[in-house]
């Protein structure tokens, strides 16, 4: 007590140094906080930035694989372990990284022309939705509100097409042939070529049902295939929506039309083509009614 009277301003000094010591870890304590989130957010937008780019190069990678085989895609069936079919969603799948999910239902395969025959000219497209959730709600104020973010990819390749050879041949010149002499043994007689094999044009059907059963849009449609092929078995599966758009495969999975179809009175014509080795047959179409 004696000190503190003999020295009064050493004692005020110690009492402020204390007092500003706790001013400053109150202020950490507020700012710190506000700092994490911005820090979240920083490091939110590298995370969008790389997986639009995940997106894009998965659009890419599939559709180099379109290219060569357009019919090797089942939107119903994930990657097999092997990776010998649905090849085309397998390298989707290898390049869709960065917190990136991309589900079979997330891709489609359209041609150009719709039968995706080889030719000069003729493309496929390969569309990529890519689902991407962000680590804070900060910067889900710039996406509606919602921290599920979805971004779109698309790529165009041409159908790879292969250049035709010996298609010019010149048939050899006929030379007399020689008689045969009477000991000579019976030619074994030859083999049927490739070509005397014969094959029927497939059977294209299908069976469709739609919700919900008032039509009121949105109307989401599944199909079923029944269709048949006795000598060969088919090869491709094209189905047209009518809508525009078109999906490859046996399974296409649901298809959902979101709006009236001004042009048919709020009906749209869905039709499947199926191909074999002989060719190509189409089924009638069947409407789908859509309010």
């Amino acid at each position: 007590m004696l000190s503190i009277l003999r020295s009064p301003g050493a004692a005020l000094r110690r009492h402020f140094r204390t007092r500003t010591r706790g001013q400053s870890l109150v202020e950490l304590a507020l700012i710190l906080p506000v700092f994490m989130l911005f820090f979240a957010a920083v490091l939110d937008l590298g995370r969008i930035a790389a997986a639009q780019v995940a997106v894009q190069n998965a659009a890419r990678e599939g559709v180099f694989q379109a290219a060569v085989t357009p019919a090797d895609f089942d939107s119903t069936k994930p990657c097999p372990a092997d990776g010998k079919t649905n090849v085309i969603y397998c390298r989707i799948t290898l390049e869709s990284s960065g917190g990136v999910s991309v589900a079979p239902t997330d891709v489609s395969v359209s041609c150009n022309p719709v039968d995706c025959s080889t030719g000069i000219g003729n493309t496929v497209t390969v569309r990529v939705t890519g689902h991407f959730r962000l680590l804070t709600p900060l910067m889900a104020v710039f996406f509606g509100g919602n921290q599920n973010v979805t971004f779109f990819g698309s790529a165009t390749a041409n159908r790879e097409t292969l250049p035709v050879t010996g298609a010019s041949t010149p048939a050899p010149s006929a030379s007399p042939s020689p008689s045969p002499s009477p000991s000579s043994s019976a030619s074994p007689s030859a083999s049927p070529s490739p070509s005397s094999i014969t094959c029927d044009y497939p059977s294209a059907g299908f069976t469709q049902t739609s919700s919900p059963a008032n039509h009121q849009s949105p109307v989401t449609v599944y199909v079923t295939d029944t269709s048949t092929s006795m000598s060969c078995g088919i090869t491709s599966w094209l189905w047209t929506w009518g809508d525009g758009t078109t999906t490859l495969g046996q399974v296409p999975g649901p298809h959902t039309y979101v709006a009236k179809n001004p042009d048919k009175s709020g009906f749209y014509t869905v039709t499947l083509k199926v191909t074999n080795a002989r060719g190509s047959t189409t089924s009638g179409g069947q409407q789908i009614q859509v309010k």
